[in-house]
C-alpha cells in the first residue's frame, strides 16, 4: 500500500517547532502518470510506507514520516 500521509517537523532544539501533515493522496495520482514504468514506481512508492527520516543538529531538528 502506498502512503497517504507525511508529517514533517521542523524546529531548532529551544523551540518547539512547525509540524505539517502533506497528504500524498492528493499528489499520487500527478506523479504516477509520470513515472516511465508504472509498476516499478507502484514498488517503490509501497516501500515509503513506514519510512522515518531524522535530522538533528545543533541549531535545527528536521523530521518526516511517512504514514
Amino acid at each position: 500500500m502506498i502512503p497517504c500521509l507525511a508529517t514533517v517537523r521542523v524546529g531548532g532544539r529551544r523551540r518547539r517547532g512547525i509540524r505539517l501533515w502533506l497528504p500524498l493522496f492528493l499528489l499520487w495520482p500527478l506523479i504516477l502518470p509520470l513515472a516511465g514504468a508504472p509498476r516499478t514506481a507502484w514498488q517503490l512508492a509501497s516501500g515509503l510506507r513506514g519510512m522515518h527520516i531524522e535530522v538533528d543538529s545543533p541549531e535545527v531538528a528536521f523530521q518526516v514520516r511517512f504514514i
